[in-house]
């Protein structure tokens, strides 16, 4: 059986903290909004909480006599000053406290609980490897089961295996997990600007330096491609086996009920968010059974501000809070597809802006090396098998190629 390497933890996230994400009891009405980082997070964490308010705000109204919004009063007509206030960050420690039982667990912290409590369910934005999510659904008594066979010996790393047999296995028990997904090559040049352009913890060295330690699994959250393969194999996996029309909760209505058909899992592409965002943010609609959204609401208010422009035009609402930036540093930076490729080209004649488009490099012959080496698309392929993963294994195939 062969093992992923350690995975490296940002300084705000503890082991004890890593065992308590692992084992937070789930609940059908949770969402995970999960990635690699700089691949889309916030950008969907924007998206899903806005159809999630919106949902609420209007299945409210429907509620009422007069089917009205203007009944709604302001306790239920919500909104987020901070894309974190209702998504928080799932493994920092901040979000995170010690159990009441003093039995050395931890459990949410309370200003977490707080906002999830007045959004009516549960959102979490996270870079964990998918190994390390949740699986247990909740017992009534919402007992907690301890398992800290994931936090490495070391206290500082995470160990997984990535053998097939293992990945499969991996279904969860309930709940709602959004993997977003982004060209590795894009992934790397922003991941370099991003850390490159940090206050605290800045990464010094050059982009050569940096995409070969990307490349190794030495900057945080390890290898993206470790990243990728434990998500696929989520996905060779994704049918819930429940055939009942309700969980038994309280929290969740038989409308976001478990059918046989109903899957834990949504795929979702960064390049075809850029191309085609209404199309995806409608399968997002679709997978989270969202059905109170009026048409004409998402289309001539909602959409227009999931682009890149209105985002950036309300930045307060995105930069991460525990972040300060070096040299006016925009954490929304450009949002295109294609930086990535040009980055690599520029970069590989000594830092001299040499490289013509279509030529080959050191860096981008290292990359594809990489991806070589590492047997990606052979453990894609063998995870993913068959027709009916057609759609899936592309997307998943598409993030290590060139443009």
């Amino acid at each position: 059986m062969t093992t992923f390497p350690p995975m490296p933890l940002l300084p705000v996230t503890s082991p004890s903290t890593i065992s308590a994400c692992r084992n937070l009891p789930l609940r059908p009405s949770d969402i995970f909004i999960c990635s690699y980082p700089k691949s889309g997070t916030t950008w969907t964490q924007h998206i899903v909480l806005t159809l999630l308010l919106a949902d609420r705000k209007y299945k409210i109204a429907a509620s009422t006599d007069n089917n009205s919004t203007s009944s709604i009063t302001d306790d239920d007509d919500i909104a987020y000053n901070h894309v974190s206030d209702y998504a928080p960050f799932f493994e920092i420690d901040a979000h995170w406290q010690s159990s009441p039982s003093n039995d050395g667990t931890k459990v949410l912290a309370e200003s977490v609980r707080k906002n999830h409590d007045r959004l009516g369910r549960r959102v979490f934005n996270t870079h964990l490897r998918w190994d390390m999510l949740p699986k247990q659904r909740e017992a009534r008594s919402g007992t907690q089961q301890k398992d800290d066979d994931d936090v490495g010996g070391d206290g500082n790393t995470i160990s997984t295996a990535d053998n097939d047999s293992n990945i499969r296995k991996e279904r969860p028990q309930c709940g709602k997990f959004i993997y977003v997904t982004r060209n590795q090559i894009d992934v790397v040049a922003s991941f370099y600007h991003h850390l490159s352009n940090k206050k605290e913890g800045t990464y010094t060295d050059t982009f050569e330096t940096f995409l070969r330690d990307w490349m190794d699994g030495k900057l945080p959250f390890g290898s993206s491609l470790h990243h990728l393969i434990g998500y696929a194999g989520g996905f060779a996996d994704n049918l819930y086996a429940t055939t009942t029309s309700s969980h038994g909760h309280d929290d969740i209505g038989d409308d976001e009920s478990n059918s046989v058909t109903d899957q834990p899992l949504l795929l979702l592409s960064y390049e075809k968010m850029k191309s085609n965002l209404r199309t995806e943010v409608l399968r997002i609609i679709s997978f989270l059974h969202l059905t109170h959204i009026p048409s004409r609401v998402l289309e001539e208010e909602i959409l227009q501000s999931f682009e890149f422009s209105s985002m950036k035009n309300n930045i307060e609402k995105f930069q991460p809070k525990w972040v300060g930036w070096l040299n006016g540093f925009q954490f929304l930076r450009k949002g295109v597809t294609g930086d990535g490729r040009r980055l690599l080209l520029n970069r590989s004649t000594n830092d001299s802006g040499g490289g013509e488009e279509g030529e080959s490099s050191e860096l981008m012959d290292a990359y594809n090396d990489w991806v070589e080496r590492e047997e990606y698309l052979s453990k894609i392929s063998n995870v993913l098998q068959g027709d009916c993963y057609v759609d899936c294994r592309e997307i998943f195939v598409s993030v290590v190629e060139k443009y």
